[in-house]
């Protein structure tokens, strides 16, 4: 329990002092979204690219951790909107519910978790989680948001919707760093030492950055939302997503479909018991229920700190 805990307390502590600074000074809200977007944009593309570009393209793609991560999450999805639906929630809160699902804070909070404890797959397992959420995950749950008609708006022809959402994720400095990485290491390209070092030390700076984000980003956000609605959302993410990964391995393991080392395992398990991304909230800003997404992102960042360790304490 206290190794478990050497690991965690650290991480949450971070971002408890990342909540401090901005809730009682001295930096504010608006510093906390420009160091959100420094990671966002800067820190986290070159983390990514350095560790991947510098691999073996089998360390990096695990064919069996993409299939759970797939299955577990369109699972989920499913599960969310029948459970969103039964709970009576319009279309629109029950598309940002399947957006929160299966979409986890891979990028700063899974991360330097990732890093303390399979610090040799943490690249990996972050390379692979965005390509998931990213390439299948979130645009599904954007597809259902966009294709939402508002009163008597004609309804977004669908694959003009579908090319937007790829040309975003396309266009994100994030998913531009992992796929040069993969370029890289697809096309054998042996990278200069100085882009290395340059890359690796401005990737250093993206864990601790990104867990000051994470705590300074609740301060000040409207939890005027649906707490009916944000605890079934923070209930399927923070317990029926990592169930679904555990039923995923339970199953394919024994059928010979997938086969995932110890590390990997931890990985995957862990991805499930994070919080959903933190620019959810965003989106439910945009969609019109920003204290909806605020509350489920408050709720299930706190009571993340419950799963992670109950996952640790089963796991190592």
């Amino acid at each position: 329990m206290l190794d478990v805990l050497s690991v965690t307390l650290p991480v949450f502590a971070v971002i408890a002092l990342g909540f401090g600074i901005v809730r009682f000074g001295p930096f504010s809200v608006d510093t906390m979204r420009g160091l959100g977007a420094f990671t966002m944009n800067v820190t986290l593309p070159c983390a990514l690219f350095n560790a991947i570009a510098s691999r073996d393209f089998s360390e990096v793609v695990n064919p069996s951790y993409l299939v759970i991560l797939a299955a577990a999450g369109l699972v989920t999805q499913v599960i969310m909107w029948i459970a969103a639906r039964v709970q009576g929630a319009g279309p629109k809160r029950r598309s940002l519910a399947v957006l929160a699902a299966a979409t986890p804070n891979t990028a700063f909070l899974g991360y330097p978790i990732f890093l303390l404890v399979i610090p040799d797959y943490a690249a990996a397992v972050v390379a692979m989680n965005l390509l998931i959420e990213n390439i299948l995950l979130t645009p599904i749950g954007l597809t259902l948001l966009g294709s939402v008609r508002e009163g008597d708006a004609p309804r977004p022809a669908p694959l003009a919707l579908v090319g937007q959402i790829i040309l975003s994720v396309l266009r994100r400095p994030l998913i531009i760093g992992l796929l040069l990485g993969f370029l890289s290491v697809l096309v054998g390209i042996e990278i200069p030492e100085v882009l290395d070092r340059f890359t690796g030390l401005v990737g250093q700076a993206a864990s601790p950055i990104a867990l000051i984000v994470i705590g300074g980003g609740l301060v000040g956000l409207n939890l005027k939302g649906d707490l009916k609605l944000a605890s079934l959302i923070t209930g399927v993410k923070l317990m029926v997503h990592p169930a679904m990964i555990l039923a995923a391995l339970l199953v394919l393991t024994p059928l010979g479909v997938v086969s995932l080392g110890p590390e990997l395992t931890i990985g995957v398990i862990l991805t499930g018991c994070l919080p959903m991304f933190a620019i959810f909230a965003l989106f439910g800003q945009e969609a019109g229920h920003e204290g909806l997404a605020s509350l489920s992102v408050m709720l299930a960042t706190c009571l993340s700190f419950l799963t992670i360790n109950l996952a640790l304490i089963l796991l190592i």
